[in-house]
């Protein structure tokens, strides 16, 4: 009976009521985004981990801090995991150069040894405060591989082994150019590298493939000769400081000895915690975790090889203030872990710290690499620049902006008015009349004469006066009140969520919060049931409940 599930549409986290967090979304990644104190461990991280335990992952873990030990054990305990606890600390090992041979055979190991010297010797800059990106950096590194592949080779035909500090040595005794003199050709009886070359040619212990062994004869005689000594110099002591490390101390009793650890036993549920943490053991501890982590991924991606006891089984990569342990490399394994069941998580505070640690002319390759995460998660932070990618990460959409305005008014008036008007008049009048009348008449046929005489006379008079007084006043008074308000409203695209929201609304935990963190959840191609008001389905507001002290 299986202990652990492998279907990848089963749920591993309910994130809201209606949303869960599948095996499908944990193979395609999750990157969480937090600042000191949000919670982002103790939130999501804490969350993921309980998912990933109870789901049966065999995984590999990276600490940063001392106390993560401690706080995976506890994870484990708590999920009923500690039976598949394995530390990886001083008093265990992973020879590495002996366990690339193992895998992948001698004609190939050659290559495989050389591209795990040139991750160490990354992690090695990277762990000294030595950013990438200088001038003809694609020249260094194709000189520097050419180097390591062609001094691996020869060490492996000649003695069938390996060593960090055979490597060093071989090189630094390669004559820098032909003997002159009989003295010189002499002493060159005594030369390890010349020696080396010799027993190769003539004697060798492992067959490696003729074209192999010519190129490598041809690198030693000729190319190397024909270097600048400058040129030459500065392979030389790029390659020397860093493998020399693994010559004494932490390094040399962890990958130069035995090995008790191999990246496959996560395959078998495996939870492998590297207890060198980078705070305790510094440049070393970055670069024993990214060494077996590189080693950890080339096995993971090779799994699909192997019987299917091997490769059916999930596993994680987590990796709290990942800052430290990520590589190049990361951004090709994440575009291909998915088809391996391979499930990584990774916790820092903000995008500058990938930029502070990898050179920030390597922003583009940052910005890529966290793009591969398909979930991201969203603590409370104070980074501008984080926050501003959070906000355009969920893009754009339409927002009414509200208008209005609002007007009040009054008056008052008062008036008082009065008129007043007076009038007389006074009429006379007299008369006196006289008159007389007459007039004469007859007819052509009877003619007579008539005469008419009247007379009157007399006299009238008329008088007539009066007067009048009228006056009126009064009082008006008028108050008025007036209130005007206008609303109104306009469509603009802006971002859903803005920047401030990721530095003043989220919940960091603690008493105050009653130990809940919140956290912005983004899926690409999300379809949540119950996406975050204001957004699209494809955010939303998760609540994380801390454990609380008893």
């Amino acid at each position: 009976m299986k202990n652990f599930v492998s279907n990848l549409d089963t749920p591993l986290l309910n994130l809201t009521a209606q949303d869960s967090f599948t095996l499908r979304d944990a193979c395609n990644g999750v990157h969480v985004f937090g600042a000191i104190g949000s919670g982002k461990t103790s939130g999501a991280g804490r969350a993921l981990a309980g998912a990933y335990l109870r789901a049966g992952m065999g995984g590999l873990i990276l600490c940063a801090k001392p106390e993560e030990v401690e706080l995976w054990r506890s994870y484990c305990e708590q999920h009923g995991r500690t039976d598949s606890v394995i530390i990886f600390d001083e008093s265990k090992g992973c020879n590495f150069i002996a366990y690339e041979f193992a895998r992948k055979g001698g004609t190939e190991a050659a290559s495989s040894v050389t591209d795990t010297m040139m991750r160490i010797l990354e992690a090695a800059d990277m762990a000294a405060g030595q950013k990438s990106g200088k001038p003809g950096e694609e020249f260094w590194t194709k000189t520097t591989r050419q180097m390591l592949l062609y001094t691996i080779a020869a060490l492996y035909a000649a003695t069938g082994n390996v060593t960090a500090g055979d490597i060093v040595r071989f090189i630094t005794t390669m004559p820098t150019r032909n003997p002159t003199t009989e003295e010189e050709k002499a002493a060159l009886d005594q030369n390890f590298a010349v020696g080396i070359l010799h027993r190769m040619h003539v004697n060798p212990a492992r067959e490696i493939p003729a074209d192999l062994k010519e190129q490598t004869l041809n690198y030693w005689r000729l190319q190397y000769l024909a270097l600048p000594d400058k040129t030459r110099g500065s392979i030389l002591i790029n390659v020397t400081s860093s493998l020399n490390r693994f010559n004494t101390g932490l390094l040399r009793k962890c990958f130069c000895s035995d090995t008790s650890i191999v990246p496959e036993m996560s395959f078998s549920g495996a939870i492998i915690i590297m207890a060198l943490p980078v705070l305790t053991y510094n440049e070393d501890g970055i670069v024993a975790q990214q060494l077996f982590k590189f080693l950890w991924q080339r096995a993971v991606e090779a799994r699909n090889g192997l019987p299917a006891q091997f490769r059916e089984r999930p596993v994680f990569l987590y990796g709290d203030e990942s800052q430290y342990f990520v590589s190049s490399y990361d951004d090709q394994f994440l575009s291909t872990c998915r088809g391996s069941k391979a499930c990584v998580v990774y916790l820092t505070q903000s995008l500058p710290t990938y930029y502070a640690m990898l050179g920030r002319d390597k922003s583009d390759a940052v910005d890529g690499f966290v793009g591969k995460f398909n979930s991201k998660v969203f603590h409370l932070n104070a980074d501008p620049r984080t926050n501003a990618y959070a906000s355009s990460l969920i893009g754009r959409g339409l927002h009414t902006r509200r208008t209005g305005s609002e007007t009040r008014g009054s008056s008052t008036s008062r008036g008082r008015n009065s008129s007043e008007s007076a009038s007389s008049n006074y009429s006379y009048g007299s008369g006196d009349n006289n008159g007389k009348s007459g007039g004469a008449s007859g007819d052509w046929l009877f003619p007579f004469t008539t005469v008419n005489h009247s007379r009157s006379s007399g006299t009238s008079r008329t008088m007539s006066s009066g007067g009048g007084r009228s006056s009126t006043s009064g009082y008006s008074e008028t108050d008025s009140e007036n209130q005007s308000v206008t609303t109104g409203g306009t469509d603009q695209m802006d971002n859903l969520v803005e920047t401030n929201f990721f530095s003043q609304h989220l919940k960091t935990g603690g008493p105050d919060n009653d130990h809940e963190v919140t956290a912005l959840w983004f899926k690409a191609g999300g379809n949540f049931n119950r996406p975050m008001p204001g957004t699209t389905n494809n955010v939303i507001l998760a609540t994380f409940q801390q454990e609380r002290q008893a």
